[in-house]
């Protein structure tokens, strides 16, 4: 699949999750933990109860999820889902769609295998459930030790996060050039032909809406994604931009 096409209008990123229903060792139901580099991201409850759980140099904060309520969070807060009832579903907004595909997320492993590249990215590789929920455990540890220290002494806790930030940008370094690929291909193109538009209507130039297109676009059914909270569904067009009237199953 070509990236692009998970670039949806705003250049903002759609995916249908349904958060994991099988309990980790610590015997709690939850996503795997993990922060984005680069995308701010909004959870919309679709449907079932649980909670999110969120870390930063801020603190921890636990916020309840019912279904219509909505909560976003900016680059480097850490979060975590938990899904006690086994109903969780979320629709997930992310600001710059195909950013996560290309490895913006960053997830909570132990320290010794973040300061370990390597190692680090056969941890987050998942080709089946089986391997994803191992992925899952093994952020699940990590973020625990972070929060626990966080809540036990909150200096010592932004100290640890702060060495985990810095594992993370090394991980992310040499993947900004995509980054910065998706963004002139999404956001930036989007926001560019807002500007543009404006200049047209100012200087009566009306033809841009002549090439005016819609399509309607449901998530994808294969192949099923198991992301780092869940099995999702990415919302895609088929090829690049669809023709004005192409409806896209």
């Amino acid at each position: 699949m070509d990236i692009r096409q998970l670039i949806l209008p705003s250049g903002i990123g759609l995916s249908h999750l349904r958060v994991y229903d099988e309990p980790g060792p610590d015997g709690l139901i939850t996503g795997g933990a993990h922060f984005h580099g680069v995308c701010s991201e909004i959870y919309y409850v679709l449907a079932g109860t649980g909670h999110v759980e969120l870390l930063s140099l801020n603190g921890y904060e636990k916020v309840e999820l019912r279904p219509n309520k909505v909560v976003f969070f900016r680059p480097g807060v850490i979060h975590r889902l938990v899904n006690p009832n086994k109903n969780l579903e979320i629709l997930l907004i992310m600001q710059n769609g195909g950013l996560p595909e290309r490895g913006d997320f960053i997830l909570t492993f132990h320290p010794e295998i973040m300061a370990d590249t390597t190692r680090y990215m056969a941890a987050a590789k998942a080709a089946n459930i089986g391997e994803a929920l191992t992925r899952r455990n093994k952020a699940n540890e990590g973020f625990n030790d972070l929060r626990d220290t966080m809540q036990a002494d909150p200096a010592h806790g932004r100290e640890k996060l702060r060495v985990f930030y810095d594992h993370a940008r090394r991980i992310l370094l040499p993947k900004v050039d995509g980054f910065e690929w998706v963004l002139k291909s999404g956001s930036l193109y989007e926001a560019k032909s807002s500007h543009d538009a404006i200049d047209f209507i100012r200087n009566n130039h009306m033809e841009y809406l002549e090439k005016a297109s819609w399509a309607g676009i449901y998530p994808m059914n294969e192949p099923l994604r198991q992301g780092t909270s869940g099995a999702m569904h990415p919302y895609a067009v088929q090829e690049g931009l669809p023709a004005e009237g192409h409806q896209v199953a």
